[in-house]
């Protein structure tokens, strides 16, 4: 079984069934942006230790957030954590800009260094080596975020997102070593909450 049969595997069985999402991440060489001594797990649903005590989001993971997100080529994008910038690399194919923000320094050089090294949309990727905390108010000039990280509470965030914007991040839970991923569709007046998009084992994000 080659990687993309195995990714396709994947991808049916939590229902990633967009073929937009699909092509782009065929596009892209996951294994280019996997710690070396974890290459051969590039293409298995596990998350991939980053060091610093941070994986990756597992590939259906990924692929879920790229599928509900329904970004758009004129989105302009914050991702609240690098990572690998795998995924931010992947969102730049389906929209305007990204800017991908990253306090931990350690992990900041990474993300940097692969998209430096393999991406093919560096000129519409802007990196911020900042906790989204010391910018807060900056939040409203996107049209969708992501939180690749876990946020207590979504509360502190409502009144910092634009109007008609769409948010990811996930819920932390102290008695499980999961976090549920979420949904704010923000309005002018309100916002709606979709729960339970996806799960996964996060880092809980750090306020200042």
């Amino acid at each position: 079984m080659n990687s993309n049969d195995h990714l396709n595997q994947i991808y049916r069985s939590n229902n990633i069934l967009d073929e937009k999402i699909l092509s782009v991440i065929r596009k892209i060489k996951r294994q280019s942006f996997v710690p070396e001594a974890y290459v051969s797990f590039s293409y298995s649903d596990i998350p991939v230790p980053l060091g610093c005590g941070i994986s990756m989001l597992t590939p259906s993971c990924e692929a879920k957030i790229l599928q509900e997100m329904d970004f758009h080529k004129n989105d302009n994008v914050l991702v609240v954590g690098i990572g690998s910038g795998h995924l931010t690399e992947c969102i730049s194919y389906l929209t305007g800009s990204v800017t991908a923000c990253e306090c931990n320094n350690t992990l900041y050089e990474l993300g940097n260094n692969n998209l430096n090294t393999h991406s093919f949309n560096r000129e519409k990727i802007h990196l911020v080596n900042k906790n989204v905390f010391n910018f807060l108010d900056k939040i409203h000039n996107y049209t969708k975020v992501v939180f690749t990280c876990s946020v207590r509470s979504y509360d502190l965030f409502i009144d910092y997102l634009s109007e008609n914007s769409k948010t990811f991040m996930f819920q932390w839970q102290d008695k499980s070593p999961y976090s549920s991923g979420i949904i704010i569709d923000k309005t002018r007046n309100s916002y709606t909450v979709s729960k339970n998009i996806v799960t996964s084992q996060t880092d809980l994000i750090v306020e200042i």
